[in-house]
C-alpha cells in the first residue's frame, strides 16, 4: 500500500511539473505576442503620398498649359487702353496705339444710377438717353481711337443714335483716326439674342467708314451657345472680354478664355491695370486675338 501510495505521489508530482511547465510557455508566447504587436503599433505609420495625376495640375487647362508665374499688369507693357480719364502719368500713354475714350452714359432717366437691365426694373425703365461724360474733343494724333459708351438699357430713345453720329463726326474733325464706337453693356447671358438685336440696329445706322466694338462679360465665353456668338458675329466688327471686375482680375478667368480659341471674329481681351495676371499664351497664336487692352485706373 505504501508503495502504491508513493508512486501515486510521483505521478501526480509528474503531472503537476508537466502542468506548470505548459503555462510557463503558455505565458512566455503571450508575451512575445504582445511584444510583437506592441512594437508595430507604437511605430509611426508611413505616409502615404499621393502624386497628383496630370489631371489635376490646377495650372492646366485641358491640353494646353498654363504659366504658373503671376505678374501684375503693367500699363507701360501694352500699348491699348481703355481712358476714362487724362492720366495723371503721361508716359503711360507714351506707346499707345489705341485708345478707348469713355464719352458717356445711356441710361433710363427714372433709374439715376449705373445699374444693367433686370428682370425687376425693365418695365418701369424709360427709353435710355445719353448723359456726356469723359474727355472733350482734342487732337491725339497718331492714335486709333473708339468711343467708348456706357449702356445700362437696351431700349433706347430714338436721339441717341444721332448724338453718337455727331460726336464721331466732331473727333473726325480734329483730325483724329476715329474707328467707331464701342458699347460697354453688361448683357447677362440669357439676353444675348435680343442685344445683338439692338447691335444690328445701330450697325445699320453707323456711318460705312465706322466700325462697332461692344465689350463682353467673361461669363459669355463660358455660356453663351455658339448661335449667340453668330448673332454677334453679324452685328458688330470687335468684341473685348473683359477679365475683371471691379479693379480685380478674376481668378478664374483661364478656364473662362479658352473658348475664345473657337470664335470666328475678331477679339481682344480686356485687363485692369495692377490687376494680376498669369497670360494666355494659347490665345496669342489665334489670327483673330488683336491683342490686350488695360483698363487704367
Amino acid at each position: 500500500m505504501s508503495n502504491y501510495l508513493q508512486k501515486y505521489q510521483q505521478f501526480t508530482f509528474k503531472r503537476w511539473m508537466l502542468g506548470l511547465l505548459g503555462l510557463g510557455i503558455i505565458m512566455f508566447a503571450a508575451l512575445v505576442y504582445y511584444q510583437g504587436t506592441s512594437r508595430f503599433s507604437s511605430a509611426p505609420s508611413k505616409q502615404i503620398t499621393q502624386i497628383p495625376s496630370q489631371d489635376s495640375d490646377a495650372s492646366k487647362i485641358g491640353s494646353i498649359t498654363m504659366p504658373t508665374n503671376t505678374t501684375n499688369i503693367q500699363a507701360n507693357d501694352y500699348q491699348q487702353f481703355w481712358l476714362w480719364t487724362p492720366p495723371k502719368d503721361s508716359t503711360k500713354l507714351s506707346q499707345a496705339h489705341t485708345l478707348y475714350l469713355l464719352q458717356g452714359e445711356i441710361r433710363a432717366p427714372n433709374i439715376p444710377y449705373y445699374r444693367p437691365d433686370t428682370r425687376d426694373n425693365n418695365a418701369q425703365a424709360l427709353p435710355a438717353t445719353l448723359i456726356t461724360q469723359g474727355l472733350g474733343v482734342r487732337p491725339l494724333r497718331g492714335k486709333k481711337m473708339w468711343l467708348v459708351y456706357r449702356a445700362t438699357s437696351q431700349t433706347w430713345s430714338e436721339d441717341v443714335m444721332p448724338q453718337l453720329i455727331k460726336r464721331l463726326e466732331q473727333w473726325q474733325r480734329a483730325g483724329n483716326h476715329v474707328m467707331g464706337i464701342q458699347i460697354d453693356y453688361d448683357a447677362p447671358t440669357y439676353r444675348l439674342g435680343e442685344y445683338a438685336a439692338l447691335l444690328k440696329q445701330i450697325r445699320q445706322q453707323l456711318p460705312a467708314q465706322y466700325q462697332l466694338s461692344v465689350t463682353g462679360l467673361l461669363d459669355w465665353s463660358n455660356q453663351a451657345e455658339d448661335s449667340q456668338f453668330i448673332q454677334l458675329n453679324d452685328a458688330i466688327d470687335e468684341l473685348v472680354i473683359q477679365t475683371y471686375q471691379g479693379t480685380t482680375t478674376l481668378t478664374n478667368y483661364a478656364q473662362h478664355l479658352i473658348r475664345l480659341k473657337d470664335l470666328p471674329f475678331d477679339f481682344k481681351v480686356g485687363i485692369i491695370e495692377g490687376g494680376q495676371w498669369q497670360g494666355a499664351a494659347f490665345l496669342e497664336d489665334n489670327p483673330h486675338f488683336q491683342g490686350y487692352v488695360v483698363f487704367l485706373r
